[in-house]
């Protein structure tokens, strides 16, 4: 074969090579383009689901059902109708991106403060208006992604943990200048000198050791109260003092102090309420918010003991907050100084839709159990993660967007038009009174259930003798008993069934709300 016919089988083989590639992308194109996009839908959803777990879940509930914010898992946020889609999206998005002014909804845009980029707003906002693919198991459509979502939260859960918080013997040391003190007498400095890098100072002996140990100073300025924390020197006077078993290491020149049980084994720290003694001459700083009634109970003593000794507070009242200028006050001998701790409400408190029988049930113990201080806690598995944001949007992110109240009162599940009418005090009293907190999708509601008779939801009102037990029962969601604008904590839910009682001794109106969910309300008249 000659070069020419070569030439002309190799340009002939390459058009047929080019057009076979193009019949095959031809034909296999339009039949892999809406596989390739249902892929991409998909993983910007379950993208979506993973940023949502880490972020929204605190306000808006696991599965988005609603809690402290309004439901996001809903019938009308997933209709496919394109004009309702378009609007919800735009709707979504920008409620993303600017917050909701007077609101807890923050702004999420990083260039609006937020800590999301554009394209994970996005991913968001693929979730939150995907197409309902299943029934929940309250037969409500749902989309896969917010399946995906509760897998992620309850993974976040399991890896995290809440640490009950409280007094350390450090703590309390540093509170009452028990350590410092007596390092810079064993040495014959001031306290508040400083030491030279190479110095070496004596540490107090205690009871493992009552010789001490030596201690060469490696930097210089280094304080006598830094070396006594370090060393837990006030700690060591505080646990002898009260007999307490510990132990203590010291290599390389860091020194290590464990609690340990009776029986030798280590233990998380000290319990909330236990009494200590603390050495005399201790003093007690004064810390922002003190009053004398608070010092005197919490250190065993009595507040004319306090005032006897402290010229500065003589005059204040029981109320009043100690003045800023009284930076320390002098005790007597404390005997019975109580420990301050979380209880298992308290931690409940710094996590969102989590109850203390949640954390008990956890954690293998009682809802009333005192756990030491130090201890960590297995979050629930449908906790709601860390406790929700308390600070306001004042709405300066996102001024272009701004929507009027009036309008934006008007959206589903967000609040109503109109204040909510008080209707007329009851003439007959009733014995039996449960409230309950219900959800119609994406409202949350008080209804008001009166010896077996049920009102209609956000406008019931009740008439109950003074004394009179009311329960309030949770359905859905996370609420507050707000009465006449004050909250009755703790607040119930977000497990359905959570329940608690109130007596309501008072005698007047009390008109029923929640912080989290404004339009749910309701009447209730002692008298």
């Amino acid at each position: 074969m000659n070069t020419q016919k070569q030439i002309v089988l190799i340009v002939a083989l390459f058009f047929i090579f080019v057009g076979g590639c193009a019949a095959y992308t031809a034909i296999d194109l339009p039949v892999r383009a809406p596989d390739q996009q249902k892929w991409t839908d998909e993983q910007s959803i379950e993208r979506g689901a993973l940023l949502y777990a880490n972020n929204c879940r605190t306000c808006h509930g696991n599965k988005g059902d609603g809690g402290i914010g309004p439901a996001l898992n809903r019938a009308d946020f997933q209709d496919q109708d394109p004009l309702l889609l378009r609007q919800n999206r735009d709707l979504v998005r920008r409620t993303l991106q600017c917050g909701r002014a007077g609101t807890l909804m923050p702004a999420w845009l990083n260039t609006n403060g937020g800590a999301l980029n554009a394209i994970q707003i996005e991913h968001l906002v693929n979730l939150i208006t995907a197409p309902a693919t299943g029934e929940d198991a309250f037969g409500n459509p749902t989309s896969f992604g917010w399946t995906e979502a509760v897998h992620f939260a309850h993974n976040l859960n399991l890896h995290t943990s809440a640490v009950v918080g409280g007094d350390t013997l450090s703590l309390i040391a540093r509170a009452h200048g028990i350590g410092p003190a007596e390092l810079a007498a064993l040495n014959n400095l001031p306290v508040e000198g400083t030491l030279k890098q190479g110095s070496t100072i004596q540490l107090p002996g205690f009871r493992a050791d009552q010789d001490g140990y030596a201690y060469t100073v490696y930097k210089d300025n280094e304080t006598i109260t830094k070396v006594a924390e370090a060393h837990f020197v006030g700690a060591l006077i505080i646990a002898d003092l009260n007999k307490l078993d510990y132990s203590l290491s010291v290599k390389r020149g860091v020194a290590t102090m464990e609690l340990l049980t009776a029986d030798g084994q280590p233990r998380a720290g000290l319990f909330p309420g236990e009494v200590l003694a603390l050495p005399a001459g201790a003093v007690y700083f004064v810390t922002a918010g003190d009053t004398v009634p608070a010092v005197a109970e919490r250190h065993g003593i009595t507040e004319q003991q306090l005032k006897d000794l402290n010229d500065a507070i003589k005059d204040l009242e029981p109320d009043a907050e100690i003045p800023a200028e009284v930076t320390e006050l002098k005790l007597p001998k404390i005997d019975g100084y109580i420990v301050q701790g979380q209880s298992l409400d308290d931690v409940a408190q710094t996590l969102s839709g989590t109850t203390a029988g949640m954390i008990a049930e956890a954690n293998g113990l009682k809802a009333s159990d005192i756990v030491a201080i130090g201890t960590s806690l297995h979050l629930p598995e449908d906790s709601w993660g860390s406790a929700a944001p308390d600070q306001i949007n004042p709405g300066t992110a996102c001024v272009q967007h701004a929507v009027p109240a009036s309008v934006f009162q008007t959206l589903p599940g967000i609040g109503t038009a109109t204040p909510a009418t008080e209707p007329d005090e009851p003439t007959e009293i009733s014995a039996k009174v449960t409230i309950f907190a219900t959800q119609t999708v994406p409202e949350f509601d008080w209804i008001i259930e009166a010896d077996g008779v049920r009102s209609e939801p956000n406008a019931g009102a009740v008439k109950v003798a003074k004394g009179t037990e009311i329960r309030f029962e949770n359905g859905a969601g996370l609420h507050t008993i707000t009465l006449n604008g004050v909250d009755d904590k703790p607040d119930i839910g977000p497990a359905v069934g959570d329940a608690r009682t109130i007596t309501f001794n008072e005698p007047g109106k009390f008109k029923l709300t929640c912080v989290y969910h404004p339009a749910m309300t309701g009447w209730i008249w002692v008298e």
